[in-house]
């Protein structure tokens, strides 16, 4: 079994995968709804996410 150091947990936690793919759920999933403001909310935070360097 591998041991879980501090870089890889690191580089597990900070991997934006999971939140670009969460606020893509959430868009998607908000727009079926026609939940307007909260489509729009995601698409912002996906925006501003990828405008930060994070991505």
């Amino acid at each position: 079994m591998q041991e879980l150091t501090a870089g890889r947990l690191r580089r597990g936690t900070t991997d934006p995968l999971i939140p670009v793919a969460a606020l893509a759920l959430l868009a998607i999933a908000s727009a079926a709804l026609d939940a307007t403001v909260l489509c729009w909310s995601s698409i912002g935070a996906l925006a501003g996410f990828s405008l930060s360097g994070s991505v």
